[in-house]
């Protein structure tokens, strides 16, 4: 048995190691990953990021191998796709790989960075269809890990709000944006962004003045963080917002200013959105010429990348558009034959269908989830009240075991008393046939009241028992050995009995005793006698029912009271 419990507190013990050892090497990995992130921006070619990567992930146990590799596959992919600038086998195969390894680790952790980063590869080269189930996967994880543990939590929750947005769950992607900018550091790049985009999203919630106030905060931040990009793409959203006031003016202002900066930091799809939205306001205010020029523009750009499509799209809608209130035939014609080559393609990509498609899809899967979550609910609650009846159940019996239990305890308890009254009983009425059977002699009274003595004693244990009993027949059995108790005292019956056999016996003792001690009284006697016997304090003090100090007291008395004659009493 010690055996056993020395082995399973080896194992608790060995349990808890690992556990622990196993949150050490989360930890380790959340901060290398972090710290490779940081520097990320900053390195160019891919052959840097190796060299990156060799040197931060060698503090990684050799035993950590799978996720090493994990790790640096997915940050390899992102800075190839990054320099390509394209969706590429190369990418696609490192993150197809990073994530079915990192299936085999039990670890949503690292597996929701690994899915977040690979969605947001395809939700770059607009692949929607393909972004969709892994992001719902992720926000799937992200209500299985805990906060602290979530490998870089702003990022993470950014873009999974990006996609959201553009799913068109912008409540939700309200949310997640909000939990990204309380991981973003003050005045960063990042915080500017987030905010940008929490202005864009109070657009598409309807809350311009909300909106209008991100905005401007996103300027600021933009500005204390030397962000020239973030700035132009805020000032675009405030034209946006000016070009719905009717502002035209001041929102060509803004996205001259927009454009400016695009095209300065080379980001060609802001470059392309602010001039397609140039366009728009030129068009409202019917000044076409100026419209179809910002247009042309930004199909240039567009025409560049095949995941620019979407944007070729709206910008020939456009430009339709112009060429029908021109009566531009040519331009007519060539705007419809290439929106029909354009849906096609983009019924693989970004197109209106597909985002409707993953709209409908996102719907249907929170409502699965939510149907779920109502069973699972459901399930739990039933279980509940299962466990709760079987409890209940379990209750019932125990009470009905404990009450026979009881029942039993006191039937037998009160068995145990009756035979020991009974004995009791029997031993008193033994003793006193045996004093009778040998004539009272003083021997014979000497045995009698040795015995007497040794049934008052265990009298006196039954009633110790008794006492710190709670069974309802231990009261009536009380009673009972109280009075047995008390039949076995010398009481004034017995004394006279005792005490005329006593002076038969001893003739000339009594005679003595009445001769030179004239003021000895009946109390006293009864002590004396006693003594006579070879009684000790204890067993006179059971025989006459009184106190050990009461014998003591008694004795001290006769021998203050007699001085010098007190030993006389007893020869």
């Amino acid at each position: 048995m010690v055996f056993k419990r020395i082995i399973f507190c080896a194992l608790l013990v060995l349990l808890s190691f690992s556990r622990g050892e196993g949150r050490a090497v989360q930890l380790q990995e959340k901060t290398v990953v972090e710290l490779l992130a940081k520097h990320y921006p900053t390195i160019k070619e891919v052959s840097s990021l190796k060299s990156l990567l060799n040197k931060h992930l060698l503090v990684l146990s050799p035993q950590d191998s799978i996720s090493t590799k994990v790790i640096a596959n997915v940050f390899i992919a992102n800075k190839t796709a990054e320099v390509r600038d394209a969706l590429n086998r190369t990418s696609s195969t490192l993150f197809g790989e990073a994530l079915q390894e990192v299936k085999k680790l039990d670890r949503p952790d690292l597996e929701l960075w690994v899915a977040t980063q690979y969605g947001f590869y395809l939700y770059t080269y607009r692949k929607y269809e393909e972004t969709f189930p892994l992001f719902m996967s992720c926000i799937n994880l992200l209500d299985q890990i805990e906060a602290n543990k979530i490998i870089s939590p702003c990022e993470t929750y950014k873009k999974l709000a990006y996609f959201l947005m553009t799913a068109g769950d912008y409540e939700k992607a309200n949310e997640y944006l909000l939990k990204a900018r309380k991981y973003a550091e003050p005045n960063s790049s990042e915080l500017a962004a987030i905010t940008d985009n929490l202005g864009a999203n109070s657009i598409n919630r309807k809350k311009i003045a909300e909106a209008e106030l991100y905005f401007k905060e996103a300027l600021l931040t933009a500005t204390a963080s030397k962000d020239e990009l973030r700035y132009g793409k805020a000032l675009g959203n405030i034209a946006k917002i000016r070009f719905e006031e009717k502002n035209y003016d001041t929102a060509i202002e803004l996205l001259q200013r927009d454009i400016a900066i695009s095209k300065k930091v080379g980001n060609n799809q802001n470059t392309i959105y602010a001039l397609v939205m140039l366009g728009k306001v030129y068009l409202a205010k019917e000044n076409t010429a100026a419209a179809n020029e910002a247009l042309r523009s930004a199909q240039a750009y567009a025409q560049s990348k095949t995941y620019l499509q979407s944007s070729d799209y709206e910008i020939n809608s456009l430009i339709l558009e112009i060429a029908q209130q021109t009566g531009n035939d040519r331009d007519e014609l060539m705007a419809r034959r290439r929106l029909e080559q354009l849906k096609k393609t983009l019924a693989h990509l970004d197109g209106k269908d597909v985002i409707t498609k993953v709209g409908w899809a996102m719907e249907k899967k929170n409502l699965q989830l939510t149907i779920e979550a109502e069973k699972a609910k459901r399930e739990k609650e039933t279980l509940i009240k299962i466990i709760a009846l079987i409890g209940c159940c379990i209750l019932a019996v125990a009470i009905v075991l404990v009450v026979r239990g009881f029942n039993k305890k006191i039937e037998e308890e009160k068995n145990d008393y009756d035979e020991k009254l009974n004995r009791l009983s029997m031993d008193k009425e033994s003793s006193e046939q045996k004093l009778r059977a040998n004539h009272q002699t003083l021997q014979s009274y000497k045995t009698y009241l040795g015995e007497k003595n040794d049934q008052i004693k265990e009298l006196e244990i039954e009633m110790a028992k008794i006492k710190e009993s709670s069974t309802a027949y231990s009261e009536k059995y009380k009673d009972k050995i109280e009075a047995l108790l008390q039949s076995h005292l010398l009481d004034n019956d017995a004394w006279s009995e005792f005490k005329s056999t006593f002076i038969q016996l001893h003739p000339e003792y009594y005679q003595n005793l009445i001769l030179n001690f004239k003021d000895l009284t009946d109390s006293n006697l009864r002590v004396i006698f006693l003594l006579k016997l070879e009684m000790n304090n204890t067993e006179i003090a059971r025989m006459l029912g009184l106190t050990l100090e009461a014998v003591k007291k008694a004795k001290q008395r006769l021998k203050v009271k007699y001085g010098e004659d007190y030993k006389n009493l007893l020869n």
